[in-house]
């Protein structure tokens, strides 16, 4: 359904989104790494700025309070009524579609949605509830948590990008003190990055890996990604993402990489 309400669009606190994307978006890792999801690049950049609404002293989900405007200019869209009924749609597509959220130590899985329900107002007003099964994931985190800027990847254009960079964010344990290294099978980038199940190794490196990695270093001031691969033969077995951006300009020796096989090419 095609939502057309506004009549009356407000200015709610016009400089509020200016502020709103210095805020961090802090989530578990499970959600990074081990979430399976296939959301949009612009659902994804809908959930980090819900989640960036959320307070480290919340203990429960309370509805959130934003406006089409302040949506708008947050993903940098322009301010009209196609825009406005095509954010409702992908809200509601957030509430519709399912993510399945591993837990290693429960060994168990979460089904959910991401969004429980969303309310829209003529004037532009936006209330927006997660769903209460992603408390454990959002909410009262203590350790195993990720947090980067929600001005980071509402700013990339590829799904694959935010992904990519959440990952390498995740990965990165000194906080920018050294190399970061994300490391994995070519299978394990294909599930992360939720790769079209047609594509082998070649078509992900060359369609996803390296027009990603391109992006994230073009625009994350600090970012300087780097992709390795190893093989076994003529077969890649291994990949990393090298994060070389070192906080303080410390110098660190390229010989010191923990590089756990021979053979590696970019």
């Amino acid at each position: 359904m095609t939502l057309n309400i506004w009549k009356n669009d407000r200015n709610f606190e016009v400089e509020k989104h200016k502020e709103q994307l210095q805020y961090y978006v802090v989530e578990h890792n499970d959600l990074i790494s081990k979430a399976r999801q296939d959301l949009t690049a612009r659902e994804l950049k809908i959930m980090d700025f819900v989640i960036s609404k959320i307070k480290p002293s919340d203990t429960n989900f309370t509805k959130v309070n934003t406006s089409m405007y302040e949506l708008t200019n947050v993903l940098d869209l322009k301010r009209n009524g196609k825009n406005y009924s095509d954010l409702a749609r992908n809200i509601g597509d957030l509430r519709k579609k399912e993510v399945l959220i591993y837990n290693k130590d429960r060994k168990s899985v979460t089904q959910t949605g991401w969004v429980s329900e969303a309310t829209y107002e003529e004037n532009g007003q936006v209330e927006i509830l997660l769903s209460s099964k992603l408390a454990p994931y959002l909410l009262d985190l203590k350790d195993n948590y990720t947090q980067y800027l929600l001005h980071d990847t509402v700013q990339l254009k590829s799904k694959y990008s935010i992904l990519l960079y959440k990952l390498v964010r995740e990965a990165d344990k000194n906080r920018g003190k050294n190399i970061v290294i994300l490391q994995g099978t070519p299978d394990d980038f294909m599930e992360w990055l939720g790769a079209p199940k047609s594509y082998d190794y070649g078509k992900l490196k060359d369609k996803i890996l390296t027009k990603a990695i391109e992006e994230i270093n073009l625009k994350i001031d600090d970012m300087d990604l780097e992709l390795l691969q190893a093989r076994r033969g003529r077969k890649v077995v291994l990949v990393e993402v090298h994060n070389n951006f070192i906080k303080q300009n410390n110098f660190i020796d390229k010989n010191t990489r923990k590089v756990p096989m021979h053979d590696w090419t970019k």
